[in-house]
């Protein structure tokens, strides 16, 4: 695996991994526009006791304290050259990042940037509707990964997770790897940990099927998806969810 790679964990589904293993605060919202436009805006942090955990691993480790688990200044160096806007990207602590993200033109950037050739990310449309099908595999999560570098390479070789890395360990396997790194309270704070995507949509959605949305199909413009943080880690299962609204 190439170095770029090596420092990769992006926030739709990889990026809260070290912040998950915390159980703390994780958020990601994606906003479709009419006007095709998109903004992904991203949160997470990690409380300081895994922190620490965490950092014992990291190349932080040997550098001054108080430097960031996250690089802000790589992430957005990384979105930037993908073709993504930054509007924000900052670690307001050690522990912590936040970032927002734009796209002027969603179908042309999921073409150019790859997603969209690897079943990633299918934007289809038709007469006064479109679709979103999301699906996230071993196979192609790497492109995925490869829009946001930015998060510490010692860490993630540490955590070797297998949706990223040629490492074909089961859920299970992957599961007692981390206890044996973490310790018993940070794997149960995994155990319990969801990643949540909240999106928000142009118009009211005609169709759903692995995302939740809050009232009845036809009178509503957003939904949230939720996965397990360890299966997204693991991705046993491939992640995915398809969504179909009204233009």
């Amino acid at each position: 695996m190439d170095r770029s790679l090596r420092r990769v964990l992006v926030p739709v589904a990889f990026a809260v991994a070290a912040a998950a293993l915390a159980s703390c605060s994780t958020a990601a919202d994606l906003t479709l526009r009419a006007n095709r436009s998109a903004v992904l805006a991203l949160s997470f942090e990690i409380p300081p006791a895994v922190e620490a955990k965490l950092r014992s691993f990291s190349s932080s480790a040997r550098a001054p304290a108080g430097m960031p688990l996250f690089d802000p200044a790589s992430v957005a160096a990384g979105a930037k050259a993908k073709g993504l806007t930054v509007i924000e990207s900052t670690s307001p602590r050690a522990s912590a990042y936040r970032g927002s993200f734009s796209v002027n033109e969603l179908d042309a950037f999921v073409t150019s940037s790859g997603l969209a050739a690897a079943g990633l990310f299918v934007l289809t449309r038709g007469a006064s509707w479109a679709s979103l099908d999301i699906n996230v595999t071993r196979q192609n999560a790497s492109i995925l990964a490869n829009l946001f570098p930015g998060m510490d390479r010692d860490l993630l070789e540490a955590l070797q997770p297998p949706a990223l890395y040629d490492n074909p360990v089961t859920r299970a396997e992957y599961r007692s790897m981390l206890a044996a790194l973490l310790g018993k309270t940070a794997i149960e704070a995994l155990d319990a940990a969801v990643f949540s995507l909240s999106i928000s949509l142009p118009g009211p959605i005609l169709e759903n099927e692995g995302i939740a949305i809050p009232h009845a199909v036809g009178s509503y413009t957003s939904a949230q998806f939720t996965v397990a943080v360890l299966d997204a880690l693991t991705l046993d299962t491939p992640v995915s969810f398809h969504i179909k609204w009204k233009e």
